[in-house]
């Protein structure tokens, strides 16, 4: 399943949404805007190439979002680098499908997080916000 969701599969995946009114948001703001991502580099069995996909995506649904260039898009190995990553850019703002990168050990709590999900309404905590969509996300930038 992990072959094809992260390689053919790709070509059913769409933009989430809100994601333009958001990115128009923080063009207006002048904001970078990074995609920090934890991707395992090749699938289990037959070894497949699992970054260069999503980079074929990112280039083809999303090259003409302002100040998001390729040189702005990370597929870390694992969690831990992830959060390194998140660190090292000096993020303000960061969202993710997953809440485990969100209470990682080391992710900074001064990072405004949100956690794009359907399952939880309700917000975690003071700097972890719960959104369905990312256009949620434009009153909090």
């Amino acid at each position: 399943m992990q072959e094809w969701m992260y390689t053919d599969g790709l070509n059913h995946a769409t933009v989430n949404a809100g994601a333009w009114e958001l990115f128009k948001k923080l063009e207006s703001q002048n904001a970078d805007l990074f995609i920090v991502s934890h991707k395992t580099p090749e699938s289990a069995i037959n070894k497949l190439d699992l970054i260069q996909p999503a980079r074929n995506w990112i280039k083809e649904n999303l090259s003409n979002v302002p100040r998001l260039g390729t040189d702005h898009v990370f597929f870390e190995h694992s969690r831990i680098s992830k959060v390194k990553r998140i660190i090292s850019l000096g993020l303000t703002h960061y969202v993710d499908d997953l809440l485990e990168v969100l209470q990682e050990e080391n992710y900074p709590p001064n990072i405004k997080s949100f956690w794009l999900s359907i399952a939880n309404k309700n917000s975690l905590s003071e700097n972890v916000t719960v959104v369905e969509t990312l256009d949620s996300i434009i009153d909090y930038v």
